[in-house]
């Protein structure tokens, strides 16, 4: 967004929310930013519309249940297993991930979007990731729920001649992008790669961004984290990491999503 290379919409979920990312980003104009709710599409089409691509990464917000911290800190000091409990920070993971995102790429569709870039999480192959059992219960799935959005966007964009770019984000940090050394692989492979280190937001920004004109990245779906073998991304350097895949997509069928 502060790179100049595109005008940019938000939409964000509240007039808060509004406030809060004007004051961060200043060379972002009023008019630019839409108050929306993802789980409403009629709400979002001023926002969609003469649009030429989206870049979407919404999720659902764990929040933790500060209660639950004092059973797990005593499991420790006992050598007992205990869970800290979780919920959300608004919708939940179906809302939110699915219904949400969903309603995403059928405006971006009706507005005869270009592209759509989606950011998602590593773990999907992972059916117990950590990041499922969040939520109440045996967890609210996000994970699944994200990579049911996925599938939806692949069968959307083969029907409609959009095109799409999945990125399959690590763990995430604050460290100023182009410096750490990242890399691409598919079905969560990279996880096994030690060390596996925090990948900074802003160059998850930059995937996002240079996907958007990388003919590599066209109908793509990688996962993209830093470990000690990557090389730092440069501008136009997308092309060259999607390269070391040799056409690999990420295998849906691995740990399916339900239908």
């Amino acid at each position: 967004m502060t790179s100049g290379r595109y005008d940019v919409r938000a939409l964000v979920t509240s007039e808060k929310s509004k406030a809060a990312l004007l004051r961060k980003v200043p060379m972002l104009q009023d008019k630019a930013v839409f108050v929306g709710d993802v789980t409403d599409a009629e709400t979002m089409q001023r926002a969609f519309a003469g649009a030429f691509a989206l870049v979407c990464v919404t999720s659902a917000v764990p929040k933790l249940k500060v209660w639950s911290l004092f059973p797990f800190l005593l499991g420790k000091l006992f050598g007992k297993k205990r869970k800290m409990r979780f919920g959300w920070k608004g919708g939940k993971p179906e809302q939110v991930d699915w219904i949400g995102q969903k309603n995403q790429f059928d405006c971006a569709k009706e507005a005869k979007c270009k592209k759509v870039v989606l950011v998602g999480t590593m773990t999907g192959t992972e059916k117990d990731s950590f990041l499922n059992s969040i939520g109440e219960g045996e967890g609210d799935q996000i994970v699944m729920w994200k990579r049911k959005a996925e599938v939806y966007l692949i069968d959307l964009c083969k029907s409609s001649g959009m095109e799409y770019t999945i990125v399959h984000a690590g763990g995430l940090s604050d460290q100023p992008g182009g410096q750490a050394p990242v890399a691409v692989g598919v079905d969560d492979k990279l996880r096994e790669v030690k060390p596996n280190r925090r990948i900074p937001r802003a160059d998850v920004a930059e995937v996002c961004l240079q996907s958007l004109g990388c003919e590599a990245a066209a109908n793509r779906s990688f996962d993209l984290t830093s470990i000690d073998a990557g090389v730092a991304l440069t501008a136009g350097g997308l092309e060259g990491l999607l390269e070391s895949l040799e056409g690999a997509n990420c295998d849906y069928s691995i740990n399916p999503p339900p239908p």
